[in-house]
């Protein structure tokens, strides 16, 4: 008898059904709710009623007048299957039944973010990223073996100078916004200080107070001279790890090395957890020293991962649309012009 195979909508009764299976994949989605929302949107698979894979992302540009134009679909992730038997066999009528469910849905396009790892796909446009990938499941001088010697002196000086890492989750890292707030803000502000161009993305802090009580999300804080001199916040997401973001007092940092050592101190973490995969997060594909983010590229390159390229970008499902859509975003200064004078 011939299993019976069916691709379906979301829904709040599916979802936590779906993000558990997300959970025990290699690549997982990092940025995935633990609830469902009425923000979600996509499909799954079944086979018998049982869930083997899906593709599920976040409206936006739901609202009036913006929808008929600006409606699109962020996905954090390729499409997730539980297995790659199931992702060879069901991946394509999965993307093809995404498709038509967005046409249906008056969508007008799905945009991969810089998170998605794992499969390729055909996308009208096209974005390249990297990161640098650290195999886990090791020993600790396995590990230590792949840093780079001078990454190796400044951890060995962060453990000599005292550096107290804490390993804090939910309301006890929630304790730390502040921090983690003020050290990204500085960590910014010296980038900019040593190049114009540079810049990292800041949010909320109800962004990131949702985010931290995830069970998913850890955050690292490095102390010293009892002060908060470090921190970086990761997502832990199927068998992998992602670095989401982090900063640093830079006086601090350049004196105790306290940001190489609370990275280190996380990789040991995660592999003592049993996790496969540290992921450092994005970096520059390839960039010239004189790049804006080198400094970003070069200190994530020094734990000795893996480079590693992978493709994001966008799906268009409506092509006049998104062609109108590219078109009034380009006029940004002209609109915001014309607002101030109505």
């Amino acid at each position: 008898m011939q299993p019976t195979i069916k691709i379906v909508p979301i829904t709040a009764e599916l979802y936590p059904i779906y993000y558990d299976m997300v959970q025990h994949t290699q690549w997982g989605n990092p940025m995935l709710p633990m609830t469902y929302n009425d923000k979600l949107w996509g499909d799954i698979v079944c086979i018998d009623d049982q869930i083997i894979g899906g593709w599920v992302g976040t409206i936006k540009g739901d609202i009036p007048l913006a929808r008929i134009i600006a409606k699109s679909i962020y996905f954090d992730s390729y499409p997730v299957f539980l297995n790659e038997d199931y992702e060879a066999s069901y991946l394509r009528l999965l993307i093809d039944a995404i498709k038509q469910h967005a046409d249906t849905d008056k969508i007008v396009m799905l945009h991969l973010t810089h998170w998605v790892r794992g499969c390729e796909m055909l996308l009208n446009i096209q974005e390249n990223n990297a990161t640098f990938i650290t195999h886990l499941q090791t020993t600790e001088a396995d590990l230590w073996k792949l840093v780079e010697s001078k990454q190796r002196n400044c951890i060995r000086k962060g453990e000599k100078s005292g550096v107290e890492v804490l390993v804090l989750q939910g309301e006890e890292a929630l304790g730390y916004l502040s921090d983690f707030q003020r050290l990204r803000r500085r960590t910014q502000q010296h980038a900019i200080k040593n190049h114009a161009q540079a810049s990292m993305l800041l949010k909320s802090d109800q962004y990131f107070t949702e985010l931290f009580r995830n069970p998913q999300a850890t955050l690292f804080v490095g102390k010293v001279e009892e002060r908060v001199a470090a921190v970086a916040l990761m997502l832990q997401s199927g068998n992998s790890v992602y670095y989401y973001s982090g900063g640093s007092d830079y006086e601090l940092n350049k004196k105790y090395c306290c940001s190489a050592f609370v990275i280190w101190k996380s990789l040991l973490h995660y592999n003592n957890l049993g996790l496969t995969i540290f992921d450092m997060g994005g970096v520059p594909v390839q960039p010239t020293k004189e790049h804006p983010a080198y400094g970003v590229y070069a200190f994530k390159r020094s734990f000795g991962g893996t480079y590693q390229e992978f493709t994001a970008g966008e799906m268009i499902i409506s092509s006049w649309k998104y062609r109108l859509l590219q078109f009034l975003l380009s006029q940004r200064k002209l609109l915001r012009f014309l607002s101030d004078k109505l």
